[in-house]
C-alpha cells in the first residue's frame, strides 16, 4: 500500500481515538458542572434558613414562575431601584398576600 496513504489512515485514526477520548472528557465536565451548580443552588437555599413550609412555598412560586426577587441596585435615598422587569410588581404583591396569610395562619 502508498506510505502517504498508510501514513494518513493511522493519522485519521489517533485523531478519532483523540475525539472520543475528548467526547468524554466533555461529558465529564458537564456532569461537575451539573453538580457544582446543583450544590450552589442547595447553599443558596439553605442560607435563607427558611422553615419546611417557607421553602416549599418558595420552591413552588419559583416553578410557577411567580417568585419575586427584590433589585440588588438601591437608589440614593435607600428605595429599590426600577430596572425590575414588568409584572414583577403584581407577582410581588401575590407573594406578600400568601406571606400574611400565612403569618396570619401561624398566630
Amino acid at each position: 500500500m502508498n506510505k502517504k496513504l498508510c501514513r494518513l489512515l493511522d493519522e485519521i485514526q489517533k485523531t478519532e481515538e483523540k475525539i472520543e477520548e475528548y467526547e468524554e472528557h466533555l461529558k465529564e465536565l458537564n456532569i461537575r458542572r451539573k453538580q457544582m451548580e446543583d450544590a450552589e443552588i442547595i447553599k443558596s437555599i439553605r442560607s435563607m434558613k427558611l422553615n419546611s413550609r417557607e421553602m416549599l412555598s418558595l420552591l413552588e412560586s419559583l416553578k410557577n414562575g411567580t417568585a419575586a426577587f427584590p433589585d440588588k441596585q438601591e437608589a440614593t435615598d435607600g428605595t429599590v431601584g426600577k430596572g425590575r422587569r414588568e409584572g414583577c410588581d403584581i407577582q410581588e404583591k401575590r407573594i406578600l398576600e400568601s406571606e400574611e396569610t400565612g403569618n396570619e395562619n401561624r398566630n
